[in-house]
């Protein structure tokens, strides 16, 4: 009974840090943006993006893609919570998707896309040659892939199930063995006298 309750402490302690978040383990959430996902707009000359909280402007990404593969995005400045995009007249109606790329504040990426349709034919051009479709070097073109955050959680469990098993292993051996350190009662002398 000792030795499991042991276990359960042991258990209890190793899991504990995980049961209870810090404030590092927040990212930033998209609140708003304009365009926003999925509407129909028939002139554009900014996309802007609403977060939770202040961005870091050392690492964010916007790109805008048109349906011809052209890139429509002109530049980029970011305020706190808010970042804009200013954008060059776009080309041809259809689908344009938005493709953002930020780094919260604990250091982990969020990303995300946002289509919209445009439904006004402009006289622009896009950025870019958009006979061969692609994009500039070091330039982050839509869709920006979602960033896979948490697998250093399920190590972190993994690793505190194998702590756990070996406490249980060591505890079990520990009650398994005999007990020599008993004082032995003493020997009677049989001999009569």
């Amino acid at each position: 009974m000792r030795s499991l309750t042991v276990c359960l402490v042991l258990l209890a302690s190793l899991l504990w840090p995980l049961s209870t978040p810090g404030p590092a383990s927040a990212h930033n959430v998209l609140k708003t943006s304009d365009p926003a996902d999925g509407a129909s707009v028939s002139r554009l000359d900014r996309v802007t993006l609403t977060f939770d909280q202040p961005v870091r402007a050392d690492f964010a990404k916007l790109a805008l893609t048109g349906p011809d593969g052209a890139r429509y995005d002109a530049g980029l400045t970011v305020r706190d919570e808010v970042v804009t995009a200013t954008v060059k007249p776009l080309v041809s109606p259809g689908m344009y998707v938005i493709g953002w790329q930020i780094v919260s504040n604990d250091g982990h990426p969020v990303s995300g896309t946002i289509r919209f349709t445009y439904t006004n034919a402009g006289t622009g051009t896009p950025t870019g040659a958009a006979a061969t479709l692609a994009p500039a070097p070091g330039s982050v073109s839509a869709p920006i892939p979602a960033a896979s955050g948490g697998s250093w959680v399920w190590g972190l469990l993994i690793f505190a199930l194998l702590m756990l098993s070996l406490a249980t292993w060591v505890l079990h051996r520990h009650g398994a063995r005999p007990h020599s350190a008993r004082p032995s009662a003493p020997a009677r002398d049989r001999t009569t006298a």
